[in-house]
């Protein structure tokens, strides 16, 4: 009786992982954009999806302490032109991460699209890795 079920584990885990193996896409290391790189994205409106990570971090720009948020997402490759790229008719999009000094006019201008998202932590979550790391 044991033997069927460990054979159908062993078959089902091993489709498991040949499924996992062949639809795994490699994504390219995300492009890693400074402050004025970021800034000229979003006034370019070449912002396709953005995450921006809630709460800020202190972080430093040109030796002055400031709160710093992670920001994800993609953008529009575009040539020296200035024209998007595109691919068989579908614009060539990019990973990016940048942390960037959210001033109140910045945030407010990427709160006002629709293809931004605000992440924040669980707070149950974020107490329960504290207490873990405290305890290591």
């Amino acid at each position: 009786m044991k033997r069927p079920s460990v054979i159908f584990s062993l078959e089902l885990l091993t489709l498991i992982a040949v499924v996992l193996l062949t639809t795994r896409r490699s994504v390219p290391n995300p492009a890693s954009l400074s402050q004025a790189e970021f800034l000229a994205m979003v006034q370019s409106n070449l912002l396709t999806q953005v995450r921006v990570y809630y709460p800020a971090k202190l972080g430093q720009v040109d030796g002055v302490p400031v709160m710093l948020n992670e920001v994800r997402g993609t953008f529009n490759q575009t040539d020296p032109a200035g024209q998007i790229l595109k691919a068989k008719g579908v614009p060539t999009e990019s990973a990016f991460i940048a942390r960037v000094h959210l001033t109140p006019e910045l945030e407010g201008k990427l709160l006002a699209k629709t293809n931004v998202s605000i992440i924040e932590p669980n707070a149950f979550v974020q107490k329960a890795r504290e207490r873990f790391v405290r305890s290591k």
